[in-house]
This record gives structure tokens, sequence and C-alpha cells, in this order.
């Protein structure tokens, strides 16, 4: 579990890295404003859906063998379901496709920074296994011969 957890965090790295929380924020649409006019006492908010972009990583299989897999995108939510929207169009309005250019204009260094990243977080986790901080898998997997 220790290495898995150094695994999530080092993908999540890479893509913060890269820029890709900023180009996708800078990407967004500013969402908020109604058509015609604010209601009386009404905030003019059109950072939501900006504010509301992330990074997550997931860990897929069991502790042993299984993959990581990390994520670019919005919070879960009406956030997310606005981005949707936006991404793919509705019966009223045009879709724009700012998810897929933002993917297309970081893969590049997502793939150059998750080498160096992921050797990071092998260290970490090997530092972390040898230092006892975490002794609950360490000790049983001592105790197996592992």
């Amino acid at each position: 579990h220790i290495g898995k957890k150094h695994l999530m965090a080092g993908m999540r790295r890479a893509i913060k890295v890269s820029g890709g929380v900023q180009k996708l924020r800078a990407a967004t649409p500013p969402v908020g404003m109604r058509r015609g006019r604010r209601k009386k006492g009404e905030r003019r908010s059109t950072g939501e859906l900006r504010r509301a972009v992330m990074t997550k990583a997931k860990f897929i299989g069991r502790n042993r063998d299984g993959s990581a897999v990390a994520g670019l995108g919005y919070k879960y939510g009406m956030q997310s379901r606005k981005a949707i929207w936006h991404e793919f169009g509705t019966t009223r309005m045009k879709g724009i496709a700012m998810m897929q250019r933002v993917f297309d204009s970081i893969r590049g260094d997502v793939k150059n920074n998750l080498a160096s990243e992921l050797a990071v977080s092998i260290e970490r986790a090997a530092k972390e296994l040898e230092s006892g901080m975490n002794p609950g898998m360490s000790a049983r997997g001592r105790a197996a011969g592992l």
C-alpha cells in the first residue's frame, strides 16, 4: 500500500507539473451569468467551473498487483455536469472541445515528466518502508517472508 500511495502521488504531480490544471482552467469558459438580467441580490459568478478543475489518481486492482490511473477533470457534482454540457453541447448550445485541446497540448509534457516522477515515487516509498514510519504493511511482509 505504501508503493500504491506514492505511485498515485507521482502521477498527480506529473499532471500538475506539466501545467494541466492551469491550461484546463484557461480553456474553460466563464459560466454563471444567465441570459438577460440578474435578479436583485444575485451575484455574478464566472469562476465556479474554473475553480472546480482538479487532478485525481485512482488505483485499480489489489495492493500487490494493479495499475494506477491519473486524470484531469472537474470535481464531481454540478460543476462536472456543466463541463460535460460545454464539452459535448446540448440542444441549446454548441459543444466546445476544451478537454480534448488541453489533453493534446499536455500529452508530451506528461509523458516526459512521468518517468522522473515515478522514479522519485519509488525512492520515497523505499525510504518510508526502511524508516519504519508505516510498520503495518512492512511487518506483515517481513513475517510472511516477502
